[in-house]
């Protein structure tokens, strides 16, 4: 760290017992001032690492130190969730409190505080030398970086307060290194005028806060580095270019402005690190002689090879003697960034500026008549392709800013190439960059390449919905408005084998069994388009419902009825309606993705959640009597929560209370920081919404004043309503509270009216806002941007994983205190990702036993086969348009061209994070059974309260292995209290927790046997009328509260035949059924189990469907082989569970199952001996469905 070492203070006792300590401290800490001593440290390992003290003094209040302390840490702790953090920002790796003082540690790296530099004796030849060009440049790069490190900063909404030679660390080096410390002061613009009786002053006494006054101190800083003498720097009265010799104006003028002593229209970090490149590149050219620039000589005119290309790709617009066009083409066919590459020939690399319309080869140049041999000083081109390079030549690539390239027409280079040598950047310097990268990833790469892999499979599927079709005839319909159009399914050689890939079946015969069906995701129609990749924007599509299949000409066709023709060939695909959503959801995630790639403390973290734990610091009273109303489990959990960063992952099995833990949390939280800022996320709506009502219950008591803001973020096109936390019900209360506030009435006429303008609009009908008018549009525009205004500023957040509010706060870099995910076993990883980015500080909630992420069984197969993989990913690559492509997934497609032994530890990673959630948990729970040692990251709540304990007991011992127990208290509730409803006829319908309606194996019936499945769509007739007879036995009391039923089937089919018989029978057999309260959704009685994860009733009615002849559990069972489905059926019931299905076909499988491999049926066999334990105890009945189907 420092070039002199000061021998050792003696060893102390406490908290720096681990650390060796300095004989003097670099910084001596001010006790009146709250300001922390510095000291340089070594760890047991020897690692180099300073630690800011902030000593105690003994019988004296240290309230305000602690505060002081606690700042830094979360201020560090948040800033690690920026974008760069790592590099601008120096990484606390430790902290903790003794009875003699609060510590910080920090990882200075090579580097040591500037202004023990600064202060030196004998300064580094880079201060000495501040005057020097060379050395000017570096600095200059060196306050680059810390513009843009207080830019993030203020990005967040903090000032640092505190920028001085102490906040800055350097190894003063040959790179720029500068990183950002010193955040103990650091506040939050929202948090000045918190009064929490905890404020404290920094060093500094400010009248105001501002983040202009963090420019200031830097331009200060600034001044100190670069030599500046800071009273004529100040003195106006002096010219800018008079101030300091070495100092050009335009560096002087800078500082003024940072300094506020000249006038600029917008003062930040875009502008200032704008200004301080471009000083660079100044001081750059300076020191090249002339210019920085890269030479490229063109050959143009009558008889090129260029020429003519150019004229070619401008469809002849271009003269082939207009050499001023054909320059002006070239830098606009380069764009900003110009891609330079190396392509493989042969034994020796070629390389290519690749633009949007031609690619052009590069030689080196030679100037005519010379007999020097061609060098790199200049590059020269007059070949050209119109094909980019195909990607298995690429070797490597790197970007050359357009502003770095000077093209020059080979007379005009023939003259300047003398003078010029020498003085111009080499081109060896950016060929040298295109050399071929390792092969072999870091983790982190990996990582990142794993998250785009499994966007891209998502992608193929997706691509594998649209269609290939032929249209055979288009005509009108029945009545003036309709248009038909007959269809039938064309090959398409890549989409058959991509179904081939995926384990679809062919196209055709998915499309007829999707529009034979009445799966309802199909009632939304389908898009005729003539373009089918994936991601084609298209003016030409028209929308297109189903009629029927028909024959025409012999041929069966596909009937389609429409409002208007398609206007293209005869060729075209059908695309699902909903695919723009999911195109939309996909763009969001490729976002997500882009933000991953230089986000290092999450990648890391998903690579090894492990590998840094930090203590939060935060403190936890035991005492307060909300705490001492938790049951065990949750005092467990909630203490790990409270302390562990980054990460915390929360199991909670079925009734557990995992919400109410939730709404303890954020309480807890907003009464410690009520500035704080928190994201609950989860992927549906419907978790989203009863996380929002029960943390909302818990602010119910509280004034407006003191409630904290509370925000959903729903999409504009969305039907259902959130009520008054709706963002844009939320933005129109607040601009009616501040139009009417006397900050407006004391503010400038123009701003006032401004604001009185935005909130009469905001109270007009939305047709007006959308008024073609400017005004119109401008006001809708700035409507936006303060809903936006909002979605940054508010407390609590609502919004589903994917939502445009979270791809708006990722952009906007909006990040939050904590993130936490509910339902998180239901998503997948690349679904996680987006609210893990934006925060430091992660809470993952689910249940991996119950139902996984959708299709996450299809997917897991494909990536156990790393050849199947390949061959999806290359054909998808031709099937997904340019709108949905990155850097990032074309270096996967790259990858998977090269066909490398590494991208079979891509897919084993892509596989992980495809349950990433249950990968986690299972990891961490496995290694604490193993060896508890360290922190812990995860835990299981194991005390429910929803279910009765007989019921309970099943599903603990199915799914839990045993450890899920009722809660004491509630366990003496079921047994002293009655179930709110009975059966009307205890002898048939026994008031039993489990009551098991055995129906005839349909294997045992024999000949003429009418009982069993049908097959698919799956349904059961025979279980569909035992449920209506079990539905007329419940009868439940007049009373102020009705009991809730649920009536549930793991098929659709089913569901819907329930239905209809219910419907038949509501006003004659099942008339009682008005006396209970329907639990599903829509104010229904029934439901699919999967759609009712997370529901629960009073008594739950199940028919299991399935009963047949079949050996294998794989065809007797289905997707009910599938223990996690199972699960959500066995845990919705409070007090009463009632199955309809068969034992004896249950029993058969079981069977079958233990003399087959690789047959996990369990769960099955635990659940049949469970139910006949609980029948011996007395809880559970079997009645048989002959003696059930006889009664009234």
């Amino acid at each position: 760290m420092l070039g002199v070492r000061m021998s050792n203070r003696k060893s102390k006792a406490g908290y720096l017992s681990e650390y060796t300590l300095d004989d003097k401290y670099l910084l001596r800490p001010d006790r009146k001032l709250g300001r922390a001593g510095i000291d340089a440290a070594r760890t047991r390992d020897s690692r180099e690492v300073l630690v800011k003290t902030w000593p105690r003094t003994k019988g004296a209040d240290d309230q305000d130190l602690e505060v002081i302390w606690r700042s830094e840490i979360r201020q560090l702790q948040r800033l690690s969730a920026v974008p760069r953090a790592d590099e601008l920002f120096v990484p606390m790796v430790g902290s903790g409190k003794d009875k003699d003082g609060f510590y910080l540690v920090l990882d200075p790296g090579q580097g040591t505080p500037l202004e023990v530099l600064l202060s030196a004796s004998r300064k580094s030849s880079l201060l000495a030398q501040a005057r020097q060009p060379r050395s000017r440049r570096l600095l200059w790069a060196n306050l680059l970086r810390l513009v843009h490190g207080v830019e993030l900063l203020h990005s967040q909404g903090s000032i640092h307060r505190n920028i001085d030679p102490w906040s800055v660390v350097t190894a003063l080096g040959e790179e720029p290194d500068f990183r950002l410390t010193g955040f103990e002061w650091s506040m939050r613009i929202v948090a000045i005028d918190t009064n929490d009786g905890k404020k404290v002053k920094a060093p500094r006494e400010e009248k105001t806060f501002s983040f202009a006054r963090d420019w200031r101190d830097l331009a200060h800083l600034a001044a100190i580095i670069l030599d500046i003498p800071l009273a004529p720097l100040n003195d106006l009265k002096i010219v800018a270019s008079r101030v300091a010799e070495h100092a050009p104006a335009s560096e002087v003028r800078l500082l003024r402005a940072m300094l506020g002593l000249e006038h600029v229209e917008r003062l930040d970090g875009e502008y200032i690190s704008t200004r301080i490149q471009s000083i660079i590149d100044d001081i750059a050219a300076e020191v090249a002689g002339k210019d920085a620039a890269l030479c490229l000589a063109v050959r143009l005119g009558t008889g090129s090879a260029l020429s003519e290309a150019i004229r070619k790709a401008s469809q002849n617009e271009i003269e082939i003697v207009d050499d001023l066009q054909q320059l002006r083409f070239m830098r606009d066919d380069l764009g900003e960034q110009v891609q330079l590459i190396a392509l493989r020939e042969g034994g020796t690399p070629r390389y290519v500026l690749l633009g949007q319309r031609l690619t052009y080869r590069l030689t080196p140049y030679r100037r005519p008549n010379s007999l020097d041999a061609p060098t790199w000083e200049f590059a020269f081109t007059e070949r050209v392709d119109f094909d980019p390079p195909a990607k298995h030549q690429v070797i490597g690539e790197t970007l050359i800013a357009s502003t770095s390239l000077d093209l020059v027409k080979t007379g005009d280079a023939a003259q300047s190439f003398p003078r010029r040598r020498g003085k111009v950047q080499h081109w060896d310097d950016y060929l040298g960059r295109t050399a071929a990268q390792t092969a072999n990833k870091s983790d982190m790469a990996r990582m990142h390449q794993a998250f785009a892999l499994l966007l891209i499979l998502e992608m193929a599927y997706a691509a594998a919905d649209i269609f290939p079709i032929e249209v055979v005839s288009k005509g009108s319909g029945d009545s003036i408005d309709q248009k038909v159009m007959h269809v039938v399914s064309r090959n398409d050689r890549d989409r058959a084998d991509l179904s081939v890939h995926l384990g679809l079946e062919p196209p055709a015969i998915r499309l007829r069994k999707l529009l034979s069906s009445e799966t309802p995701r199909d009632e939304g129609g389908r898009i005729f388009s003539e373009p089918g990749t994936l991601g084609d924007r298209s003016p030409t599509t028209t929308a297109w419902r189903f009629l029927d299949f028909e024959e025409l000409n012999d041929v069966e066709c596909m009937k389609f009825e429409g409002q208007s023709l398609p206007q293209t060939r005869s060729f075209g695909f059908l695309v699902p309606s909903d695919m723009s959503g999911r195109i939309a959801q996909f763009k969001r995630r490729l976002k997500a993705l882009t933000a991953l790639k230089n986000h290092g403390e999450l990648l890391r973290m998903f690579v090894d959640p492990r590998l840094k734990i930090e203590d939060s610091q935060d403190p936890l009273d035991e005492a307060d009597d909300a705490f001492k109303k938790l049951d065990q489990s949750k005092q467990n959990a909630l203490r790990e929560i409270l302390s562990t960063i980054p990460l915390f992952l929360l199991q909670g099995p079925p009734g557990v209370g995992k919400t109410y833990l939730v709404g303890d949390l954020v309480t807890r939280r907003m009464q410690e920081d009520p500035t704080a800022r928190v994201l609950l996320s989860a992927q549906s709506n419907s978790a989203i919404d009863h996380l929002m009502k029960e943390v909302q219950a818990v602010f119910k008591t509280s004034d407006d004043d003191s409630e904290p803001l509370m925000v959903r973020a729903r999409a504009a096109d969305d039907d259902d309503a959130a009520g008054d936390l709706e963002i844009d019900v939320q933005a129109d209360k607040l601009l009616q509270d501040l139009s009417a506030s006397s900050i407006i009435e004391e503010a400038a006429p123009r701003l006032a009216a401004r604001v009185h303008s935005l909130a009469s609009a905001k109270t007009a009908s939305a047709s007006n806002l959308s008024a073609g008018d400017a005004a119109g549009r401008r006001i809708a525009a700035e409507l936006r941007a303060f809903e936006g205004m909002i979605l940054r500023a508010a407390n609590l957040v609502f919004a589903t994983t994917n939502s445009a509010a979270v791809e708006r706060l990722i952009e906007e870099q909006g990040l939050f205190d904590w993130t936490i995910v509910e339902e998180a076993g239901k998503a997948t990883g690349g679904e996680l990702l987006s609210p893990l980015l934006l925060s430091h500080r992660r809470l993952m909630i689910g249940d991996h036993k119950q139902l996984p992420p959708f299709d996450v069984d299809k997917m897991a197969k494909l990536l156990s086969s790393t050849t199947a993989v390949q061959d999806v990913v290359k054909l998808a690559e031709g099937l997904v348009s340019r709108y949905l492509k990155d850097p990032g997934i074309d270096e996967t497609f790259d990858e998977v061209s090269k066909a490398g032994d590494d991208f079979g530890r891509t897919c084993a990673e892509a596989l992980s994070l495809l349950t990433l959630f249950e990968t986690f948990v299972e990891r961490e729970l496995s290694r604490q059974k193993k060896r508890d040692i360290g922190p812990r990251i995860a835990r299981r709540l194991n005390e429910q309260y929803r279910m009765h304990p007989a019921i309970a007991r099943i599903v603990s011992k199915c799914f839990y292995e045993g450890e899920l127990e009722t809660n004491a208290k509630q366990a003496a509730k079921f047994a002293a209290g009655t179930a709110p409803f009975k059966s009307s006829n205890p002898s048939i319908l026994p008031d039993k927790p489990i009551v098991f309606v055995n129906m005839p194996y349909a294997q045992e019936e024999g000949p003429g046997g009418r009982g069993g499945e049908r097959a698919p769509p799956w349904s059961n007739p025979d279980e569909a009328a035992a449920v209506v007879q079990v539905l007329k036995h419940l009868h439940a009391p007049d009373a102020e509260k009705k009991p809730s039923l649920a009536v549930l089937s793991p098929y659709w089919q089913q569901v819907r035949r329930i239905e209809r018989l219910i419907d038949q029978n509501r006003t004659a057999t099942l008339k009682n059924l008005s006396s209970f309260e329907p639990a599903v959704g829509d104010a229904g009685f029934c439901g699919t189990v999967d759609s009712f994860q997370g529901g629960e009733a009073d008594v739950v009615v199940v028919s299991m469907v399935r009963n047949n002849h079949h050996t294998t559990p794989a065809r007797a069972l289905g997707f009910l082989r599938d223990n996690r489905r199972m699960n959500v059926i066995l845990s919705r019931a409070k007090w009463r569970m009632i199955i309809v299905g068969s034992l004896s076909f249950y029993k058969h499988v079981v069977s079958a199952a233990d003399h087959l491999q690789d047959q996990d049926i369990g769960f099955l066999s635990e659940f049949l001996s469970a139910f006949e334990a609980e029948k011996a105890a007395g809880h559970a009945a079997q009645v048989e469905w002959a003696a059930l189907k006889g009664t009234k």
